[in-house]
């Protein structure tokens, strides 16, 4: 009874359902495909190599108008600093939350809960840039 108040009192109060720390943390990180990227030479001599990630613009009628008027290039580029790197590699579909975020904090000696809310943070503001989707859940291969 006491779930079934607080699930229509999370309703009224307009929140959603939220995963659970588990799940997020069990969820794997997948590129766009149509996103290209590539790892960049270091300008100078001891900087590590980082990501350059390329974003097309749109392909379609309005967006080769837009591109035309303005003088748009066909990418946008946006180079990622070396902690953005390393997460970006490791969002193959085959990496969890969990084990990127082990990875970043034994890279740079981070405690558990450092890694996880940084890289958690840095997941969602490369999802709703739409770089990267989330699989939850299990799925089976054929």
């Amino acid at each position: 009874m006491n779930s079934m108040i607080a699930q229509l009192r999370a309703a009224v109060e307009g929140k959603k359902n939220r995963p659970s720390r588990g799940q997020v943390l069990a969820s794997r990180p997948v590129r766009h495909p149509k996103i290209l990227w590539s790892r960049e030479v270091a300008r100078e001599e001891g900087l590590p190599e980082l990501v350059l990630v390329r974003i097309p613009r749109r392909q379609d009628r309005w967006g080769n108008f837009v591109a035309r008027c303005f003088k748009l290039p066909d990418h946008k580029k946006i180079e990622l600093d070396q902690i953005g790197s390393d997460v970006w590699e490791l969002c193959d579909g085959t990496h969890s939350v969990d084990k990127i975020a082990r990875r970043i904090s034994e890279s740079y000696k981070l405690n558990k809960r450092q890694a996880e809310t940084s890289v958690t943070a840095y997941l969602k503001m490369l999802a709703a840039r739409r770089l990267i989707g989330i699989q939850t859940g299990t799925t089976k291969k054929k």
